[in-house]
Order: C-alpha cells, then structure tokens, then sequence
C-alpha cells in the first residue's frame, strides 16, 4: 500500500556528551530552553541517554518554519561548560503511528 507522505510534522534530534562534574547543569539548561521553546510552539521534546553515556533529546515540532522562528527568537547562549554537541539530525515526519507518551507526567 503506497501512501503520500505527510506534509506536518518535523523533529529534530540532539546529541551531546557532558562531563560528569557538568551533568546537572546541562539538564537544567535543556529543560529551560524546551519549556522557552514551548512558548514559541514546540511540542516538547525528550531527553535520554544511550549506553554510551551520550545525551540525546528528541524535540518535536509543528514544521521547520516553526523551529526556525522559534530559535530567533530564544537565546540559548553559548552551551554550557563542559558540554560538546556531538550532532543535530532533522527529519520531516513521514508516517506517524505514535500514541500519547507513557513518559509524560
């Protein structure tokens, strides 16, 4: 069954790693900037860590012009001491068969 892709839906993805001693504020800082990037129409997004260590946050948003009109407006400043983005990945939604996250308080 072939379908057309859907036109909605953009996430971006995040990787870093942080020294241990620097832990703390990094994930202070990404929860202040997500809550800021929800007033300017993000969905959230998600922090987790691989089995590396390696923190990645999952960041959902309505479009690409959404997060870009967003990120002009937050200043996210310089990252923390300590922390060293390792990647940022973009992706257009194509199919979306997820469910309300179990995760959410």
């Amino acid at each position: 069954m072939e379908t057309e892709p859907a036109n909605h839906g953009f996430i971006a993805i995040y990787r870093w790693q942080v020294d241990a001693e620097h832990e703390a504020h990094f994930r202070e800082h990404w929860h202040d900037l997500t809550l800021k990037g929800r007033e300017f129409g993000a969905y959230g997004s998600c922090l987790t860590r691989d089995r590396n260590g390696t923190f990645v946050a999952i960041a959902l948003w309505p479009d690409e012009e959404a997060r870009a009109k967003a990120f002009a407006k937050i200043d996210a400043g310089s990252p923390p001491d300590g922390v060293y983005r390792l990647s940022e990945e973009m992706l257009q939604v194509v199919d979306d068969l997820w469910v309300a996250s179990p995760f959410s308080a």
